[in-house]
């Protein structure tokens, strides 16, 4: 588990009641989204005496396989032999050229903002497209997270408020319940997501996606590919519903299991949402798969 501030352990834990808070990604993802809202604050975390059972974890996610292709849509769709359609010929030439004029990285970016918010984007997931060249850090979000990488530094968001915090029993230690409520607002922002939406966004701006990609001197055919990995990714993190346990690690903490501490970034951080945002996650981004392969 990527050592993280909210981590980091104190040699004098201070004793408190758990808070109740919240839980983005993403994400998203849109993508992705989708799941960069997953991020971790400064504070100490806060440790806990509690009697729990002893925590059984997974094996480690089984390899991801290859991902298929998002279908180009075609742009204009051909009349059928018995149609006969009346149309003034210099008219349709202006059409078609006005049609086929490709989209400027401004227009895009004005679209990809206006469609963001029509899909239901919440104060903070606007964030990630209100900044300067939203679609170069889309592009440069999707590389990560298909990697199972997330780029901190590069995302907007808010961290939780609530601090990270851990039940100990004896000498064993666990991530606490109280945790994953950090990630119930960022859980919902993504859940509320109109995924019609982000299909519709995508296949209008897959062109300057594919761009903005190509400029990262990555392939921009696979920038399709790229989100299916993510989301692919997504549906792979294992289910936890029993205690996961923690070890110190010189000053942070590390997954006990070493199966789970050899996951990729993006499942190690899912896995701090708690099995119940998880499920809610795992099921947008489900839903976002099959919207973007579909025909």
């Amino acid at each position: 588990m990527r050592a993280e501030p909210e981590e980091i352990l104190s040699h004098h834990p201070k004793r408190s009641k758990l808070p109740i808070v919240e839980l983005l990604l993403a994400l998203a993802v849109i993508v992705g989204l989708v799941i960069f809202w997953f991020w971790t604050d400064e504070k100490k975390p806060e440790e806990t005496v509690a009697q729990l059972p002893q925590a059984v974890v997974p094996a480690k996610a089984p390899s991801l396989p290859p991902t298929p292709d998002i279908p180009v849509r075609e742009e204009v769709t051909a009349a059928s032999d018995t149609e006969v359609i009346d149309v003034d010929v210099e008219t349709a030439v202006q059409d078609d050229a006005e049609e086929k004029t490709p989209l400027t990285a401004a227009e895009g970016e004005r679209i990809l903002q206006q469609q963001f918010a029509a899909a239901g984007a919440d104060a903070n997931l606007t964030k990630l497209v209100s900044g300067d060249q939203p679609l170069d850090l889309s592009a440069a979000l999707v590389d990560g997270l298909g990697r199972g990488v997330i780029l901190r530094k590069m995302v907007p968001l808010e961290r939780p408020k609530q601090a990270f915090s851990v039940d100990r029993d004896g000498d064993s230690m666990y991530m606490s319940p109280a945790s994953y409520n950090r990630y119930d607002g960022y859980t919902d922002a993504i859940t509320a997501l109109n995924v019609s939406v982000l299909v519709e966004t995508f296949h209008t701006l897959r062109p300057l996606y594919q761009q903005a990609y190509d400029h990262l001197g990555l392939d921009p055919e696979d920038f399709d590919n790229a989100i299916i990995r993510t989301l692919d990714m997504v549906l792979a993190t294992p289910e936890i519903s029993e205690p996961i346990a923690l070890k110190p690690k010189s000053v942070v903490y590390v997954y006990e299991d070493p199966a789970l501490e050899s996951l990729p970034a993006l499942q190690k951080q899912l896995l701090r949402a708690g099995p119940d945002n998880l499920r809610r996650i795992k099921q947008q981004a489900r839903v976002l798969r099959e919207g973007l392969l579909a025909q």
